[in-house]
Parts: structure tokens; sequence; C-alpha cells
């Protein structure tokens, strides 16, 4: 594994991680914007990488408007 694929499943993993850290009443209430705010990264292909994991542990493909 390249050093970049293992550094963007670790940003995947810290998505995921972070969605699990939220109680069910914030994950309840979360919006796409609130969700996007949590992201740590700005640039890509890390934003992206950090907002597919946290999306998979909501249990959604992407975050949807609520």
């Amino acid at each position: 594994m390249s050093s970049t694929a293992f550094r963007l499943s670790r940003i995947y993993a810290e998505g995921w991680n972070k969605a699990q850290q939220l109680s069910a009443d914030e994950a309840e209430n979360l919006d796409i914007k609130r969700a996007a705010a949590l992201n740590p990264y700005a640039s890509e292909p890390e934003k992206s990488r950090w907002s597919d994991g946290f999306a998979k542990a909501m249990g959604t493909t992407e975050i949807s408007s609520r």
C-alpha cells in the first residue's frame, strides 16, 4: 500500500470515528452544514475521504440536508 493510500485510509477512519463520537441527539439533529463544519480538511482528496468515512458511519452514502 502506498503512503498516500494509507494516509487517506486514516483520514477516512477519522471521519468514521468522529461520527461515532456524536450523541444520539447530535446525530439526529445533524444537517449538512453542521456535518461539513466538523470536517477538519479544506482540500481534496482529504476532504472527500473524511466525508465518506463520516457518512458511512452515519449509515448513509452522503449527508443529507434535514
